[in-house]
Parts: C-alpha cells; structure tokens; sequence
C-alpha cells in the first residue's frame, strides 16, 4: 500500500472554491465514517493493520466522499506510470468516476475501487491511455462490462449478484494491480476487501466471489493470497479448453470411479461394487450386504418412484449373470442426484485438464510461476471432486418386501455428504435399521418363531437361518454372517435362554443332537443347529429325560425341559428327536410362575399344545398357602371371581 497521505495532499493543493460541509451534510458523513471504523475495529482481522485506529479515521474524513484506498492507489500506484500527472490525472479520472456515479444513482456510502463504473467508455479510455496497450480486452472479459465474466458470475449466483460481488472484487484487483510494471507483487485480499467491502456487508461474500472468478479467468493471476491482472493470458484458459475438449462425460466417470473405489472406509458393508450398470456386474455370493453404486446416467430424485435408478436396481436385484439373483436381502443401492452430476462431471473434467496441463508444462512452455499455478489447480480441484462425490451420491434405495408377497417396495432415504460412501450409507441405513451389524439373540429367535422357520425335530441350521436371512427381502438385513453368527452366541449365552432363546448343537447324528450348549457363549459353525427351547434335552445326570442324550459334557442347560420354567415335568413327544414311533398320549404339568404365568401359559399353548393337534385338555390347578390366613373379603372376592371365570368348586380351607 502506496505511503502517500491523501489528506495532507488535499491540504497542500485544495480546490479554488472549497467550502465548508453543511451542518446536515456533516452529520451524514460521521455517521458514514462512524460505521467504517467500526467495521474495521470489530473485523480488524479481515484489512488490513492500521485501519482501525483514529489516524485512519481522520483521514476519512477529510477525504469524504472518497475513501482513502481510493486515492493511494492513484496517488501511489497510477501515479508511478509515466504518463500520469499526479494531481491533474487523479482529478480527471475522478472526475469521470463521479459524473458517472451520480448520472447511475450510486447509493455507495463512499468512493471507492469496487465502486468505480469500470463499464463506462469514457473512464476506461482515460485509463488506457497511460498504460500500454492491450488492456481493453482484458477488462472487457476479465474486469468489467455487458459480457464480463463477473458480471455473469455475479448473474448466476444470487448471493454475489445482490452486492455486486464479483465486480466490485475485479476492480478493486485491476485498480491495484494494471498500472505495475511488475503485476506479479498483485494485490492481497486483506486490501481487496478494503477497496470495496461496506459496513454491514459479509467479507467472505467477497473473498469467494473472487476465488470463483480466478478459476475461469484468462488475466487474473493467483499466488496465495495475492491476485492481479496481467496482458499474457493465463493458464486457466489453457485448461479450460482442454477441459471442454479433450476430456468426456465417461472420462470423468472414470475417474470419480477410481476414487470411489480406493475409498477406504466401507462402514458395515462387506464390498462395495462401484457402477454397476446391469446385473451381471454383481456378483450373487452370501458374504454380507454388498452396496451397489449405480452407474452415473441411472441418477434418482426424490419421490421420483420411476427413476432410472429405481428402474436399473430393480433389474440388478431380480437378475445375477446365469439366472434369477438368489440373495436379494444383501443388496443395497446407492445413486447419483439427478441435480447433482452435471457439477460433479465438469469438475471432473476441469481436474483432468489441469492435470494434463501440469503433464506438459514443457511443451506449453510454462514458466515457473505458471506450472506452480497448474499444480495448485490440480490440488484445489482434487478436493472439489472429492467434496462433490460425498454431496452428490447420496441417494439410497434399499428393497422391502411384506411376507407372502412377491412385490418388492423401494424405501428411499438420503445419506449425508461427508465421509467415504461406505461409511455414510451404512451409518444412515443403520439408524433406520434397515442394515444391521449388531444383533441379539432374543431377536434371532423372535424371527425363527414368527416365520414358523423351525424344522419339524424343532431345530434349524445355521446354513438355513443364514440363507433365509441373506434371501427374502421381508427379513431384517443383517450386514454379514458375522452379525447373525454374534447374535447366536448372545442367545445360547442368554441365562433365561428356555424361555427367551434356544439352544446350540454342533450336529444332529439322527438319533440326536450332539454338542449341545446353553448358558454359555458359542462359535457357531455353518453347519451348527439352534434348537427350540422346549426340546432342548437336559444334560447327563439332570432330572428328566434320564439320559440326557446329546447334552455331553458341553449340555450348559441348568434346567432343560420345557418353557413351563423350573419344576417342569414336561417330556418331549417320543416322534420328536428321539427316533421312537407309536405314542399314543402325553401328559406334562407346568409350574407357573405367579408374576410371569400369564406369559408362560401363551407360550405353552404356541409351542406344546399347538404341535399335539385338536385332542388335548388342558386344566390349571391353583394352590395357594398363607401362614396368617385369609381374611373374608380376599375369601369373597377370590371365590366370586374364579367362579365366574369357569372354576368347578373353587373353596377356602
């Protein structure tokens, strides 16, 4: 920043006819200057050092209606060149500044470098006339005017076009940085936001507009933090072209697949299959849930049930390569936002280009200053990339089904957008519980029970669980064999397990089960079975069924008969398990539990009297003792009650 005092030049050569500022006008332009300083105190790490203090604000005011920066960078930088006549010049160019201002209605509080009309004809031919030629192009295209480029940022973004943004950063920059001999000191931006940010108005608004406008730019030049405009184009243009030219919409496809595919984190899911765009592009195992990352061109939309993605998911989830897909509960969908791609795609293709550029300095003849721009571009545009991946593939559909049906339902949801795409979906997916990692065993037997899975010796296969589980859309998506292997040893670990889980057996030799275990952790194997609890033999030695067949020395069961709970002398059904036929009758009795009898007695009649068919009499027997005795009314009540409830000759002794 120039060193020069615009206040004392003024002082040394004032206008012939200066006139003191009205009483009105003055109070104006306190509170005019009261709001700059104030700006500048409160944001003083957002200009430049010294702007805050009282040596500043002086020479505000006696440079109102012109701010200071104004003036030192035409009584310091414009007035170095040559042609220039300090005095005479600034007052010309100020002059035409001003005209044109006013003739516009210029609501500005002050003067200031943003503010200039660098649009005006006549203001720009008094500029060019001190600086060498070519620069009528550059600010046509780069700075200001009809068919400026910030002009047509600050159009198509609503929140710099409302102050301007754009422009008045371009200018700002051109003002500081045309008339050097050696552009490359530029401009920093704690100066920039001084030539054209007003109180009341966000920095930043400025700060980005700039950084957007130096990435399409043919003249504006970056280093750091400095910016300025040069005659020799840029190599923004170069990539630009190249960007537009030698680089597809599949080139960038490729490249976002790349990445996709070298992200590390897959959250809970066991692979993830990265553009798929048919069915034989996934593969049909059971090792857990796979998430299937469509091809771009099948994006989704919200609420949109027709969608390409919806349309090509459902081919992938009814078909495998070679046939009809078999595991279809262990696919989950992800797609590409339909307002989203075209971003993504360009900025895609821009990174590839500027990576070329970087590839062929030698041959573009690039000098030092420009390849070091080329690599921060291949930088910068990396992260936008990665940034738009996360913002864009955020669309997830999984599949649903309602048992007994054949039609599958499409559940959309939408991921966040940040993070890797495996830890994203499956983080969303697992709130909603539509992809489970951590399962219990009580659930394990809640869905055994409810879809009847059980084999009629009242055990399954882990296989089956597994397969059932990985199969049918209308069953919890459990992320991987581990999952269900993890919640089979929660329940056998389970200490009420006869009445909430069941128990393990390694094998089933055809006379019984072998191995058997409850009340303790398990490994289970593929091949294990889980066995209903009512049928869960007791161990050697335990009262029962004598000989406690395949409980061995693992038989963890403290009381293995059936779900009646301790002092249950229930004994199985002599067809089930046991390998003898011709039994003609059973008989059990159940100790109730006096708080759990109500949920004891369901149980019993689900899962004893259910399998014994429509024969059976069933009778509940209740014997109740108090040492003090019963009073009258507990007597009267209780015998009135049961007798209405169907009791035959309920009495007190």
């Amino acid at each position: 920043m120039a060193t020069s005092v615009p206040g004392r030049v003024l002082r040394d050569r004032p206008p012939p006819a200066v006139r003191p500022i009205p009483d009105d006008k003055a109070k104006v332009r306190d509170g005019v200057i009261r709001a700059f300083s104030e700006m500048y105190r409160l944001q003083h790490g957002d200009f430049p050092a010294g702007v805050s203090e009282a040596e500043y604000r002086r020479r505000m005011e006696l440079s109102y209606p012109i701010h200071p920066e104004l003036f030192d960078r035409l009584f310091g930088d414009w007035s170095a060149l040559d042609k220039f006549q300090r005095t005479r010049g600034v007052l010309r160019l100020m002059a035409l500044a001003i005209s044109q201002l006013w003739q516009r209605g210029d609501q500005s509080l002050l003067i200031m470098p943003g503010n200039l009309p660098m649009d005006s004809g006549a203001l720009v031919s008094e500029m060019k006339k001190y600086l060498e030629e070519g620069w009528d192009p550059v600010i046509k295209s780069d700075v200001d005017g009809e068919n400026a480029l910030p002009l047509r940022i600050d159009k198509e973004n609503k929140h710099f076009g409302r102050l301007s943004a754009t422009r008045r950063a371009a200018r700002t920059v051109y003002m500081g940085s045309a008339p050097r001999p050696d552009g490359s000191r530029g401009i920093d931006m704690k100066s920039i936001v001084l030539g054209c940010v007003q109180p009341g108005e966000p920095v930043g608004q400025f700060a980005d507009a700039l950084k957007r406008l130096s990435g399409q730019a043919t003249h504006l030049y970056v280093d750091g933090a400095q910016y300025w405009y040069s005659l020799q184009p840029n190599v923004t243009r170069v990539a630009a072209d190249r960007a537009a030219s030698n680089f597809t919409d599949r080139d960038a496809d490729d490249e976002v697949k790349r990445r996709i595919a070298e992200q590390p984190d897959r959250g809970s899911f066991t692979a993830i299959q990265v553009f798929a765009e048919g069915p034989g592009d996934v593969p049909d195992d059971d090792e857990g849930v796979r998430l299937v990352v469509l091809a771009p061109e099948a994006t989704h939309s919200t609420n949109d049930d027709n969608s390409p993605a919806v349309a090509l998911a459902e081919k992938i989830l009814a078909q495998r390569d070679g046939g009809p897909r078999l595991n279809r509960n262990l696919l989950v969908f992800t797609a590409a936002a339909a307002n989203r791609l075209s971003e993504l795609r360009a900025a895609t293709r821009l990174n590839l280009a500027w990576c070329s550029v970087v590839e062929d300095y030698q041959g573009l003849d690039l000098t030092a200053h420009q390849k070091k721009q080329a690599e921060s571009k291949v930088k910068e545009t990396s992260q936008q990339i990665d940034s738009l991946i996360a913002e864009t593939f955020t669309q997830v559909l999984t599949p649903a089904q309602e048992p007994g049906t054949s039609t599958i339902k499409w559940q959309t949801t939408k991921a966040t957008a940040v993070g890797d795409i495996g830890a994203r979906v499956s983080k969303k997916l697992a709130t909603e519980e539509k992809l489970i990692g951590t399962y219990g065993g009580v659930r394990v037997k809640m869905d055994i029970d409810r879809y009847d899975l059980w084999s009629d010796r009242a055990d399954i296969s882990v296989a089956d669980l597994w397969s059932t589980y990985a199969r049918y859309p209308h069953m919890p998506r459990l992320a991987s064999f581990r999952a269900l292997a993890d919640a089979i040893s929660d329940g056998t670990a389970n200490l009420n397990w006869s009445q909430e889980t069941f128990g393990y057996a390694d094998a089933h030799d055809g006379n019984g089960w072998v191995g058997v275990r409850t009340a303790s952790h398990v490994t289970p194997n593929i091949s294990g079975l889980l066995i209903h609890p009512d049928f869960v033999p007791a161990p050697k030695g335990a009262a029962g069924d004598g000989d406690g067949e395949g409980g061995g020395e693992d038989g963890g069961s403290e009381e293995a008969g059936g779900v009646g709970g301790s002092g249950s002398s229930a004994k199985p059904n002599a067809g089930e398990g046991s390998g003898h036929t011709g039994a003609t009758q059973f008989y059990a009795q159940f100790d109730l539990d006096s708080v759990r009898g109500i949920k004891q007695l369901g149980e019993i009649l689900e899962h004893v009297t259910a399998r014994l068919g429509p024969n059976v009499e069933l009778s509940l027997e209740i014997r109740a003792t108090n040492n003090e005795g019963f009073d009258d009314a507990t007597q009267r009540i209780v015998t009135e009650n049961a007798s209405n409830l169907g009791a035959n000759g309920p009495e007190f002794e």
